[in-house]
């Protein structure tokens, strides 16, 4: 605002019948202003002021534009070939999941043309996070940082400024990735941030590690000791499980020592409380059982007599199917042989089952166990089964629901499993539907990988 305008502006505030008009000044506006008259001093003050407002608008200075970002950095990766990447705008769940896989296994990175709309999708679907930061490339995560996706940016973790300005959201986000892309800055970050943050980021960072953890997190047990006596009990418990999933942990050789010492006193700690049942009914579902066997001279028989005989038998299976252990589940099938034993015990064997039965829970049980993708082998066999239950289906409440939870994981069929024959024509609309939309994306993951391999 101009002196000419203030000084209108204050003669207002006083009125025209006690002030008299302020003289414009000598510039050009002021004198643009002098020869503005009205039939009275009101009108005068206003028309004048009118004036001077329009010019301060009209001749405002454009701000001076904003320093230009650092360009992106060079990127050694090419860019996914164009045939493969045609495909990304019509991608979403766990079609885009396996494009972003294969991109990584072979090497590329995302083009830059999809970036922005990949990064869109991750701020939607925490899912994509991780799979898209190993194909962003040094432009992505460029554009990540300029794009309100601060967690993706990073590669290296991040200077304590960066850590401390992210949102705990981000901050779970950012050391999920670098797990994935850096296991061993992501520990280090670990290391230095985790007592300075909330409770509720203790948690969210230790659910990270639990639901990645390798052989190579033993190097974190001083943390995790550390954290069994954290104000939080969830955070308590996580440091537990995570401790109790590392084979050698000191809290395993704990547990391991009270497998066969009933005067082991209570531990709450080490979640070894009530009386020597209790206790023993604890360290047989939560120790590993490499720990237990490790304790146990007469093996796998020693140790499922001993849980027999405390009637605990139910526990030992229990830890065995927690901690996936094969050896005892195979040992424990002469005397439980329950689906999820036999699924882990032999997992093929367990499919070939399901399949001759026509046991949906079984199948899904063994399932569990096998590498994805399924062999072509048991895609065909399984996509045969699907197709003989939903033959005669017109709705979908008359599938089966077990039916259509095995449905739900057929993204994991193999690509190149060759078809049954179609379903026949007077079959009802909604089985020709759902049998059209499985094949459909059968043959779109068969094309994907197929312009992966093919057209570099």
């Amino acid at each position: 605002m101009g002196p000419d305008l203030r000084a209108l502006l204050s003669a207002a505030l006083i009125g025209t019948e006690r002030a008299p008009l302020p003289t414009p000044g000598p510039d050009a506006t002021g004198q643009a202003a002098a020869r503005v008259t009205r039939d009275d001093p009101a009108g005068t003050l206003l028309a004048r002021a009118a004036l001077l407002t329009l010019a301060a608008t009209a001749g405002r200075q454009p701000d001076p534009p904003a320093p230009a970002p650092t360009p992106a950095p060079s990127d050694p990766r090419a860019e996914a070939p164009a045939r493969a990447a045609r495909h990304l705008p019509h991608l979403g769940g766990p079609l885009l999941h396996e494009w972003l896989t294969l991109c990584h296994a072979h090497g590329y990175r995302v083009p830059a043309l999809y970036l922005p709309r990949l990064l869109t999708l991750a701020t939607q679907d925490r899912s994509l996070r991780v799979p898209l930061a190993r194909v962003l490339g040094e432009r992505g995560r460029w554009l990540a940082h300029h794009a309100d996706s601060p967690a993706l940016a990073h590669a290296d973790a991040p200077d304590e400024p960066t850590w401390a300005a992210l949102s705990d959201t981000d901050r779970d986000t950012l050391h999920r990735v670098l797990r994935a892309l850096n296991p061993g800055a992501a520990r280090a970050l670990l290391r230095t941030q985790f007592d300075t943050e909330r409770a509720a980021s203790r948690k969210r960072l230790l659910s990270a590690v639990l639901d990645t953890l390798s052989d190579d997190d033993h190097t974190l047990e001083p943390l995790l000791e550390g954290a069994l006596d954290d104000r939080s009990p969830d955070v308590q418990t996580l440091a537990r499980q995570t401790l109790q999933r590392l084979p050698r942990s000191a809290l395993n050789a704990r547990l391991a020592a009270a497998l066969h010492d009933p005067d082991t006193p209570p531990s709450p700690r080490d979640g070894l409380s009530g009386g020597p049942q209790a206790r023993l009914s604890h360290v047989l579902r939560h120790a590993h059982p490499d720990a237990l066997l490790h304790a146990t001279p007469g093996g796998p028989h020693a140790l499922i007599t001993l849980a027999r005989d405390h009637h605990l038998l139910d526990d030992l299976i229990a830890g065995t199917l927690t901690h996936r252990h094969q050896p005892l589940a195979q040992a424990l099938l002469a005397h439980a042989s329950t689906p999820a034993l036999r699924a882990l015990a032999d997992p093929a064997r367990t499919l070939q089952s399901g399949l001759h039965d026509r046991d949906p829970d079984l199948i899904l049980a063994a399932l569990a166990h096998h590498p994805t993708p399924w062999t072509p082998e048991d895609s065909h066999a399984i996509l045969a089964l699907l197709q003989d239950t939903l033959r005669h289906t017109d709705h979908p409440s008359q599938w089966p629901q077990r039916w259509r939870t095995l449905h739900d994981h057929t993204h994991h069929l193999h690509p190149d499993t060759t078809p049954p024959p179609p379903l026949p024509p007077d079959a009802p609309n909604h089985a020709q539907s759902v049998w059209h939309d499985l094949m459909g994306t059968l043959d779109t993951r068969r094309q994907i990988r197929h312009d992966f391999k093919e057209h570099p």
